[in-house]
């Protein structure tokens, strides 16, 4: 063989080669001394269909990736085949020289590789009608696995959905792939339909892939199809809670419209004996003040239903309102030995509904007393963000705290832990700060505690 001397004694020589290779519209491989591949040039990476970036070890690459097969004897050298992107198998010519330094040592070995021809279908059905891949048209993700369950093939749609580069499906186990996304995925389940989450680096939201057995006209292969259902989901459940909402909304009104016939009945009897007893008007005119107080309660609380009678928006003291309402929960924390502490901090007076204030306090605090053993503690933080211009209120309590599982459903109308509750007093917080340009954000842990903030800025 002929020997190729290089100018090159220091420890970046075989480098140096790599960049002199990757300059050439030939191709190239590079082996050390000890016979290890340890490049593969540009050029041929990409007849291939590969880039360097696919490529981690050229040598575990070269063999197993690229199955390398001797053919046969080739004038001073071989012929080999490799194994193309989508296996596509390519039959080339290769001949080695060794390179030496100056002083006639030898360095490494470069391999000259020709082309000589290529078959493009391996799976007794035809991928390739055209040159560009057919499969990689489609929106959704292919793969086939062999009678072995490994993987022989995989499109473009496939990679991206997984963010897994194309050399490492190939050729690998499809249930060890599958088992790093899903500890108890089984490829008996594929035949219904198998749900995968991808996390996702970055600000990105991650998404759930669909992953079902396709139709192929062999007994030797298996191609599954992956759909991206994130979308899908995001909207079935935008359905889901607008029917929630839809469904609290008539509870509410039929709810009230029903309290408020009754209370109108008391009222219009309570008014004739009133009449009939006048010596007794002081009595009767307590009651109708509470039955009308009631009934407007109940508006309040619903929150649902527009109350024509409730006042209009008006600039509060934020900190007064609050202090004035927590009065109502002062006997019952008292008797259970349960402590709430004030944290208050200067706020600009603050455009909003009195009664909406009131509410949110209202279904929090309750909250919060339903969570507390005895001689527990409620904390009311307040503070102004001036930079985003919003009021943040804090309620935080150290109770019993919420399930992992339920946390991101206690908003959701009509979803509801306790026994007697009706599951709309967070969904009624939620739909009030969103009045005022807001946020309610809820954190909490199984028995340690619970925290919710408040975010609330003008309309």
């Amino acid at each position: 063989m002929t020997s190729h001397k290089f100018s090159i004694t220091n420890k970046n020589s075989l480098e140096w080669i790599c960049n002199l290779l990757d300059n050439t519209h030939d191709f190239f491989v590079l082996k050390d001394l000890s016979g290890k591949i340890v490049y593969i040039n540009k050029r041929l990476l990409e007849v291939l269909g590969y880039t360097s970036e696919d490529v981690e070890d050229y040598d575990y690459f070269f063999y197993n990736i690229l199955k390398y097969k001797e053919i046969g004897p080739y004038e001073d050298g071989l012929i080999i085949e490799l194994n193309a992107k989508y296996n596509v198998r390519m039959s080339f010519s290769i001949r080695y020289n060794s390179v030496t330094n100056t002083v006639g040592d030898k360095i490494a070995y470069i391999g000259f590789v020709k082309l000589r021809n290529y078959s493009k279908s391996q799976f007794g059905f035809n991928l390739f009608e055209t040159p560009a891949d057919v499969m990689d048209i489609t929106e959704e993700g292919v793969i086939i696995v062999d009678s072995k369950s490994n993987v022989v093939y995989v499109n473009n749609k496939a990679c991206e959905l997984f963010d897994i580069k194309y050399a490492k499906f190939i050729n690998k186990k499809l249930i060890d792939i599958m088992k790093k996304y899903n500890s108890h995925f089984e490829e008996e389940n594929l035949t219904k339909g198998e749900k995968i989450s991808i996390s996702t680096k970055g600000n990105e939201e991650g998404r759930v892939l669909l992953l079902k057995y396709g139709k192929l006209s062999t007994d030797h292969w298996k191609v599954i199809i992956i759909k991206n259902i994130t979308e899908d989901l995001k909207y079935k459940k935008l359905i889901e809670q607008t029917e929630k909402y839809t469904i609290a909304g008539e509870f509410a009104a039929t709810t009230i419209h029903e309290i408020k016939n009754s209370l109108t009945s008391i009222k219009g009897f309570i008014q004739l004996l009133q009449v009939k007893h006048p010596d007794s008007s002081t009595y009767y005119e307590t009651i109708l003040d509470e039955v009308e107080r009631i009934l407007g309660l109940i508006k309040n609380y619903l929150g649902i239903v527009k109350n024509n009678e409730e006042e209009e928006e008006a600039e509060i003291d934020v900190n007064d309102v609050i202090n004035q309402y927590l009065l109502i929960f002062e006997a019952e924390a008292q008797r259970r030995r349960i402590k709430i502490e004030k944290r208050f901090r200067p706020i600009p007076p603050l455009r909003v509904n009195k009664n909406h204030l009131k509410q949110l306090i209202l279904n929090i605090v309750q909250n919060s007393l339903h969570a507390i053993e005895e001689n527990g503690k409620i904390i009311l933080d307040t503070k102004y963000n001036s930079r985003q211009k919003k009021v943040i209120i804090r309620i935080a309590d150290n109770g019993g705290g919420i399930d992992k599982k339920y946390l991101k459903r206690i908003i959701e109308p009509l979803f509801t832990t306790k026994k007697d509750g009706t599951g709309l007093g967070l969904a009624i917080c939620k739909s009030i700060v969103e009045m005022y340009n807001g946020d309610i954000k809820i954190y909490s842990k199984k028995g340690k505690g619970t925290l919710v903030k408040i975010i609330l800025g003008d309309r």
